[in-house]
């Protein structure tokens, strides 16, 4: 569903109208979204899914025809989570962030000074706001609740921290805050027609004299509107004007949890795990079969002794104890467990994979995590790219805001650059790398700095040669001064 922005303009001065419009465009959150953590899934918390168990119960009293009675008792069945769409969302947000974002900027010969300005300004906004890590929080939420809103705002600065970057009159730094359903909060993004986002609402709820009260922030291009529903219904709190010339927010959405395709499979898998455990409860310890009659039995009363017994007619004991695992079990588990990661593909390494693997080739390595690494590209160029393309695109107009004397840099090329971390083979690395050194085709100077041993390769590259050129000095011959006459 869209909203022309006249219509969403023309309802700002009537509350009780506009809430209700806006709560229309509110997102279904699937249930299973808030319940991700193992303790909370429905093998262990829905006793309709997964009831518990009627048994009969030896009252130890017999019938009057000698039989023994019985009682009903309930007893509880095993339930096994997993832990698996953590798995996932971790997998998920570590190929796409745990590189860090870095700011690629291009430097305009004619704005050279603004633009250096402003790219040691966002880098310190950046920094300062730790978004390497928040980055990785946010994805994580958006990737299990569908959403995250990241809020921009303005608070004093402290003295010196513009120190070296901006003038001192520049008094105001920025700051960001994220809202998600895993707080209480619910986003409502508001489209136009064209699919553009127009706006956006952040519907909550605070304590107001020790009692639970109904929020909306909705945020616009010059500002953002507080409604409180009061007791009379919606009515509007306060305005707070934005100044930046861009809306203060940054949504991050997608369709469906990240794991919601395979959630029936990993569903069936902790099913079969509680199944096998219940089954392993009663026959995995061996049962005594007696055929025949026993006409006496005595001994097993003391420690370290043995039981005997006394049979008639060819009577025999045996011992009845599983053979093994169901063999159709354990390959239902095993290929859901494959389509599980394959299907969302996150890699799946276990100790077990890796023992007697202590030098895998690159190449294996780069094959192993192809299927996550494709779908983290697939992510930075397109969504994820988009999201922190706005974050780069806001915060320039914030600087500009904090630092008029950047205004002209507000148009410098600024972009997202996002890297994947991979498990690496160095000694294979090193190896091709002293090589390529050996047959002429890589420069000393670019070894060391592709070898990255310090933080600083090329102070490490002018010690060596300082050693090296050290050490042809004591090779070199000792020239004996001429005495002859």
């Amino acid at each position: 569903m869209f909203v022309e922005i006249s219509e969403l303009t023309a309802l700002l001065a009537d509350p009780l109208k506009l809430i209700p419009a806006i709560e229309s465009l509110e997102p279904t959150i699937p249930a299973y979204a808030y319940d991700v953590e193992p303790e909370n899934h429905k093998v262990v918390s829905d006793l309709s899914y997964r009831p518990w168990k009627e048994i009969d119960v030896a009252n130890g009293v017999l019938d009057d025809k000698g039989n023994m009675t019985y009682r009903k008792e309930q007893r509880d069945v095993h339930r096994i989570p997993s832990s698996t769409q953590k798995q996932i969302l971790n997998w998920a947000v570590h190929m796409n962030l745990s590189g860090g974002i870095e700011i690629d900027a291009t430097i305009r010969d004619s704005f050279k000074a603004t633009d250096e300005t402003m790219l040691a300004m966002l880098k310190k906004t950046w920094d300062d706001n730790k978004l390497n890590y928040t980055a990785q929080k946010i994805d994580r939420l958006k990737k299990n609740y569908t959403q995250c809103l990241v809020v921009w705002y303005s608070v004093p600065a402290e003295e010196g921290f513009w120190d070296g970057i901006a003038p001192a009159t520049s008094k105001f730094k920025m700051r960001c805050s994220f809202f998600s359903p895993a707080t209480g909060d619910i986003i409502i993004p508001i489209y136009d027609q064209y699919g553009a986002m127009i706006s956006c609402a952040r519907k909550y709820t605070v304590a107001i004299d020790s009692k639970d009260v109904l929020k909306m922030d909705l945020f616009l291009t010059d500002k953002y509107i507080t409604y409180i529903n009061a007791s009379t219904g919606w009515t509007e709190e306060k305005v707070t004007a934005i100044a930046y010339g861009k809306a203060n927010f940054v949504f991050h959405g997608q369709d469906r949890p990240e794991y919601a395709d395979v959630l029936p499979k990993i569903e069936r898998v902790e099913e079969v795990d509680s199944d096998t455990a219940d089954e392993n409860q009663i026959s995995a310890f061996p049962i005594l079969a007696a055929i025949g009659e026993i006409t006496d039995s005595t001994g097993g009363g003391a420690k370290n002794t043995r039981k005997t017994f006394q049979l008639s007619d060819g009577g025999d004991l045996k011992y009845v104890e599983a053979k093994g695992s169901q063999q159709s079990a354990t390959d239902e588990r095993k290929n859901l467990r494959r389509d599980i990661y394959d299907e969302t593909g996150t890699p799946q390494i276990s100790m077990e994979q890796l023992a007697g693997s202590s030098n895998i080739p690159g190449v294996a390595i780069e094959l192993m995590f192809l299927p996550a690494t494709n779908k983290a590209r697939s992510n930075q160029e397109g969504d994820l790219g988009m999201e922190w393309q706005r974050h780069l695109n806001l915060l320039k107009s914030c600087m500009a805001v904090i630092n008029v004397g950047v205004k002209l840099s507000v148009s410098m090329p600024v972009k997202p650059k996002f890297k994947i971390e991979l498990p690496r083979n160095l000694t294979e690395e090193y190896t091709n790398i002293v090589s390529l050194v050996g047959a002429g085709l890589l420069s000393r100077d670019t070894a060391v700095k592709m070898l990255a041993f310090t933080n600083d390769p090329v102070a490490e590259y002018e010690k060596i040669k300082a050693e090296a050129a050290e050490a042809a000095k004591l090779k070199a011959p000792v020239v004996q001064p001429n005495t002859s006459v």
